[in-house]
């Protein structure tokens, strides 16, 4: 599932391939029909052929693309990766990549695919490119790249709830793009373990823990860093991670204790039971 970084390397990408480049044609998928909820696949289609594409901006998990159509007012448009979504940049004679839900035409000879296997994203024009007045934009927390981690903030959040650590650091109003890879990796190396209540963590901590949070998504931007991002269930691709989906083998840290896997929040998170939550960490499960 795309994180901050996965999100943050589709934003620059896309400023490489389309900024300045006009829109020629465009096609979408009539089995995708989901991806353009509660708009219309055509009406999209309609809206952003032949208009110019002007810039790629991204918060959280979100890319906000602003184009100027036709009459050159400023135009929207949303993009929400969802589980597997992904643009990918191909010359236009290529065939289409699998899953192909959307093939925008551009003027250069080029075309820009949005695949989609499981149909999770999200593509909606926004009008007069206000991103700010989408729900979805208005409700999320801080970006730690476009504003930084206030470990103030961070604790004032965190204390504010009874649910565990882990599952707040999901919640996209407290810090925006972080999810649960992210989460996992950052609470190993600030040695937190993920069921505490967020409320029970002392300032040092919290401290710790936006420093980890900052150098996980760097790490991971910094991974990503290439001409088409990857996600680490790809078949084939490599795990850089730590802890996430580890489970079973020995920690890289403490040497002694395997990585478990629990469910939070109906989602998977990895730790280590020994330098998390024994010998070496504070264990106070939510």
């Amino acid at each position: 599932m795309p994180e901050l970084p996965e999100v943050e390397i589709a934003a620059r990408n896309l400023r490489r391939w389309i900024e300045g480049r006009r829109i020629e044609r465009v096609r979408t998928d009539p089995r995708a029909a989901r991806i353009f909820r509660p708009g219309d696949r055509i009406a999209l289609a309609r809206a952003i052929a032949g208009s110019r594409l002007v810039g790629v901006d991204r918060r959280g998990k979100h890319l906000l693309v602003t184009l100027e159509d036709r009459r050159g007012r400023p135009l929207g448009l949303w993009s929400h990766l969802g589980m597997t979504g992904k643009w990918v940049w191909r010359r236009a004679a290529d065939p289409a990549p699998p899953h192909s839900r959307v093939r925008i035409d551009l003027d250069d000879g080029h075309a820009l695919h949005y695949l989609d296997p499981r149909l999770f994203g999200r593509l909606r024009t926004v009008e007069g490119a206000v991103f700010a007045a989408l729900p979805e934009i208005e409700a999320l927390g801080p970006d730690p790249v476009h504003d930084g981690i206030d470990p103030a903030r961070l604790g004032e959040r965190l204390g504010a709830t009874r649910r565990a650590v882990k599952v707040a650091l999901l919640d996209q109003g407290v810090l925006a793009g972080v999810g649960n890879i992210h989460a996992s990796e950052s609470l190993f190396a600030a040695r937190i373990d993920p069921r505490r209540r967020g409320g029970s963590l002392s300032a040092a901590e919290v401290r710790r823990l936006a420093r980890a949070i900052a150098a996980s998504l760097r790490r991971g931007i910094e991974s990503q860093d290439g001409p088409e991002m990857a996600y680490v269930e790809e078949p084939g691709a490599e795990n850089p991670f730590r802890v996430y989906a580890r489970e079973g083998t020995r920690c890289p840290r403490c040497r002694r204790d395997e990585i478990r896997r629990i469910v939070q929040a109906q989602r998977s998170t990895f730790f280590c039971p020994g330098c998390q939550a024994g010998r070496g960490g504070r264990s106070r499960p939510a």
